[in-house]
């Protein structure tokens, strides 16, 4: 009875190892397929050992074939992931020469067979030297066959109206719109010939635009301050002019009448207006004569008896700079206060008084005037020459 009492517990204990010995391995485990297999080609002493970088795998699995010129040379060892592409190991069997000119391509036997890994020559190049053992054939000399689902897929598409399909739709509606209008189409490709000429000889005039157009979009950026506060201030003024809209209406609707009423006031007096229009000719044309003096003439009507020029020239401040001429001589005496008595004498003549643009040609002297010949039937002075001479002196007076 102790013997099966020790056994139990034995079964027990080996039971309670064998999970533990599973749970510690389980998460190395992928499969007895990742497990190199007894009697794999390529495997044991001496064996050569190769990596290769390659986008995508495919399908493969480790322990699948390595083929040289379509013989099995070798077996895939293990496969990992390495900066966003496949790392596998390749094990090829003693003796084995792999060309060093050789790339790696992931082929499919047949079309349901299995995969494998091919190490060849590129096409029609013959093979060159020997890769060394250990080394590693780079992703640019690495590729992978469609396989027979991609193949497939591929065929669907084409046979499903795919891309194909619509592209030959696209050509028979191409060939419907230009069906006969070939005239028509050669004058809209040549317009866009000359667009295009045209484009490209004011490219400089477009791009002077551009900039002109950036130079204006730099400048409204740097016074965005300024067009925010103008911006701001908009609304307020719409409100105003919103309020005021009957009343601007109204001008509107009053500016309309009173333009009928000119329009018609003009075509009923239409021909006086013209009439008036040239009348008025020889007085503006007067006006514009005296233009020039009108100017003074204006300006010293507000400053009359002086002129402009007087005023500027006379007043100084608090006093006025001037001039005063007396003069009371007897002929002016006669001409001026004696008219109306017996003592007047109207349009007496006058005698040069000193200051007088004449004076220095005034005299007394008989012989200072110039003998002339008395004109026929004529009554003799009854003044001296030098006294008959009015407001000017005679000719020839000095």
């Amino acid at each position: 009875m102790t013997r099966p009492g020790w056994a139990a517990r034995l079964h027990r204990l080996l039971a309670a190892g064998s999970a533990v010995t599973l749970t510690a391995s389980g998460c190395a485990f992928a499969g007895l397929n990742s497990l190199p297999l007894p009697g794999a080609t390529g495997r044991g002493p001496g064996a050569s050992v190769y990596h290769v970088e390659i986008a995508s795998v495919n399908t493969l699995e480790s322990n699948s074939p390595v083929m040289l010129d379509d013989v099995i040379v070798g077996s895939v060892g293990k496969m990992t992931v390495k900066n966003w592409h496949a790392d596998v190991e390749l094990s090829v069997r003693p003796g084995v020469m792999v060309p060093a000119n050789a790339v790696a391509t992931v082929g499919q036997t047949s079309l349901l067979g299995s995969l494998h890994f091919s190490l060849d020559p590129p096409p029609g190049q013959a093979p060159t030297g020997r890769l060394t053992p250990g080394a590693t054939i780079a992703l640019s000399n690495s590729s992978t066959y469609p396989s027979t689902e991609q193949t497939l897929g591929a065929l669907s598409v084409v046979l499903n109206a795919g891309q194909l399909g619509q592209i030959g739709d696209v050509i028979h509606n191409v060939n419907a719109a230009l069906s006969g209008r070939a005239g028509q189409v050669r004058d809209l490709l040549q317009r866009l010939n000359t667009f295009a000429g045209t484009f490209d000889d004011q490219r400089g005039d477009i791009v002077a635009t551009i900039e002109a157009l950036d130079r204006t979009a730099v400048g409204l950026a740097a016074n965005d301050d300024v067009i925010t506060a103008a911006l701001d201030k908009v609304p307020p003024a719409l409100d105003v002019l919103d309020r005021e809209r009957p009343r601007i209406t109204t001008a509107l609707e009053k500016l309309g009448t009173f333009s009928d009423i000119a329009t018609r006031l003009v075509h009923d007096a239409g021909g006086d207006l013209v009439t008036n229009l040239h009348n008025l000719d020889p007085t503006v044309a007067a006006l514009a004569d005296v233009g020039p003096e009108l100017d003074p003439v204006l300006a010293s009507i507000l400053f009359r008896p002086l002129t402009q020029n007087e005023i500027d020239r006379a007043v100084r401040g608090d006093y006025i700079n001037g001039y005063l001429t007396i003069d009371f001589t007897v002929p002016q005496l006669k001409r001026s206060l004696a008219l109306g008595t017996r003592f007047g004498q109207e349009g007496a003549p006058l005698v040069s008084a000193p200051g007088d643009p004449w004076y220095q040609r005034y005299t007394y002297d008989p012989l200072a005037v110039a003998v002339a010949a008395p004109p026929p039937n004529a009554a003799p002075p009854t003044t001296p020459p030098a006294l008959t001479a009015p407001d000017h002196p005679a000719p020839g007076a000095r």
